[in-house]
């Protein structure tokens, strides 16, 4: 049997968490839409190009840098939850946490590949490949 890669990412829940929250403007539901959007990238640029690319020091102090925002975003949204950040705050916070995600894959000089096929066929259930 093929192993079967798994996705598994707290940003990811933390993010569609946001974004299925009645309570939050459609500016915070927007950034949520980006956070995904960024961690997606995060990840792939990870598996495909990071690790080819980069000594393991490197990778390792990128990926220290990655879990950071990811260690704000669930700060954040505790906070939130809890009443101890106001949707105004939340909404700037998050702003700077997924434009510092967004920045975080390098970008290339030229046209980008697509390996969202690679990806889908070790995905599993739930993917459209």
């Amino acid at each position: 049997m093929a192993e079967k890669a798994v996705r598994n990412s707290v940003s990811l829940a933390v993010f569609l968490a946001v974004a299925a929250d009645p309570g939050v403007p459609i500016g915070v539901v927007e950034l949520a839409g980006r956070g995904i959007t960024a961690d997606a990238a995060a990840s792939r640029w990870g598996f495909e190009v990071g690790k080819s690319s980069l000594d393991g020091f490197a990778l390792a102090d990128k990926l220290i840098d990655l879990g950071e925002r990811e260690d704000q975003l669930v700060g954040l949204w505790h906070e939130y939850g809890a009443g101890e950040v106001g949707v105004v705050a939340l909404e700037s916070r998050l702003a700077e946490i997924v434009t510092a995600m967004e920045t975080w894959v390098p970008l290339q000089e030229g046209p980008v590949e697509d390996f969202s096929g690679r990806l889908r066929r070790g995905l599993g259930p739930g993917t459209d490949g």
